[in-house]
């Protein structure tokens, strides 16, 4: 994506129970994300869940579930509410985020408004712009087809982002166009609109490609992943503001191309920890203390990727460093001709020893 991006969450695409209740154990206490949203239910979920609900989510995206934390507090580490919802099927996985900040400093919705590469739309908010970046219509480099909305209403700042992973084989092509239209529509039904027609710029043939500048992927290049788990296919990445993902192009099938390998990195929790640090199995060399897990689910629907006979094995090691907490999964496909879940469990610990975070 271009320079600025900063889509939200990551606990919204945190697809892992331990990793969920490890978030859930450093939360803020209730009442230290700041105020809520004007005009939004003060409760127990997030102003981004209120204003994106989940019937106007599926009207979105087909097909979605809620995904993540969906709490009152922002996200630590973020300035905007958050709220998330994802989709599987067997022709790959589509991914609806969203990140409400309110208020926003006039330093945000200038930041909101200076978006890189964003065509103009008219009929949502203040301000509102279309950015495209990744795989469309035909492009082979196995980027994800990323449509971002901002926008910028009163003093509240709006980002959607419609992720859609390459699809498989003999399946559609994303369609930006059609992403667009259903961001924007959203944002309508939503309360954004202006009561004015939406006039949706059209979307380029070929996106750009995906980048980030977010910190947290930065603890790894993607070319350092590939290496470390002896993948063939290039990572594609998937940036959130709090967290990172790198998935590899062939999630249905066993074997190293078939991984989802997540950063997720919370600074400053670790007094939040209940006892003397993380649990487990201890692992030496990564960070002040680190522990490994590994568990195991069958594919199909609650695991968010396309179903087979081969179980998914997700492998975790969370780490404490001073008073930072970071957890890194692999989550992969075993393929009994490729590396064992012995054998991945070394590779994830020697990619992470000595990794400053």
């Amino acid at each position: 994506m271009p320079s600025r991006q900063s889509p939200p969450v990551r606990p919204a695409v945190t697809l892992m129970a331990m990793l969920v209740l490890l978030l859930t154990s450093c939360a803020a206490p209730a009442g230290q994300g700041g105020p809520a949203p004007s005009g939004a239910s003060i409760g127990t979920t997030s102003p981004a869940c209120d204003l994106i609900t989940p019937e106007i989510a599926a009207k979105t995206v087909p097909g979605v579930i809620p995904v993540g934390q969906n709490t009152p507090d922002r996200p630590m580490g973020s300035k905007a509410y958050s709220c998330g919802y994802m989709s599987k099927s067997d022709q790959g996985m589509t991914d609806l985020s969203v990140a409400l900040t309110s208020p926003a400093s006039d330093a945000d919705i200038a930041k909101a408004k200076s978006t890189s590469d964003c065509s103009p739309v008219t009929g949502i908010g203040d301000f509102a712009c279309l950015q495209w970046t990744g795989y469309f219509r035909g492009e082979t480099s196995g980027a994800s087809a990323n449509t971002v909305l901002t926008a910028v209403r009163g003093n509240e700042t709006l980002e959607l982002i419609y992720l859609a992973s390459p699809p498989s084989a003999g399946a559609g092509i994303p369609d930006g166009d059609a992403m667009a239209r259903a961001l924007a529509q959203a944002a309508v039904d939503a309360g954004w609109g202006t009561g004015t027609a939406l006039n949706i710029p059209a979307a380029p043939t070929v996106g750009a490609p995906t980048t980030t500048n977010n910190p947290v992927c930065a603890l790894f290049t993607p070319e350092k992943v590939r290496q470390a788990f002896g993948a063939k296919a290039p990572p594609q990445v998937l940036p959130r503001e709090v967290s990172c993902r790198y998935t590899f192009g062939e999630l249905g099938t066993p074997g190293p191309d078939s991984m989802i390998f997540s950063i997720e990195l919370l600074k400053g929790a670790a007094s939040a920890l209940p006892g003397p640090g993380v649990r487990g199995e201890a692992v030496d060399g990564i960070g002040d203390s680190a522990s490994f897990s590994m568990t195991t689910e069958p594919a199909g629907p609650k695991s968010l990727r396309p179903a087979g006979d081969v179980p998914i094995t997700i492998l975790s090691i969370s780490a404490v460093r001073g008073q930072n907490i970071a957890t890194f999964v692999a989550q992969v496909l075993i393929s009994p001709a490729g590396p064992t879940a012995a054998q991945t469990k070394d590779q994830l610990i020697a990619l992470l020893r000595g990794v400053e975070f």
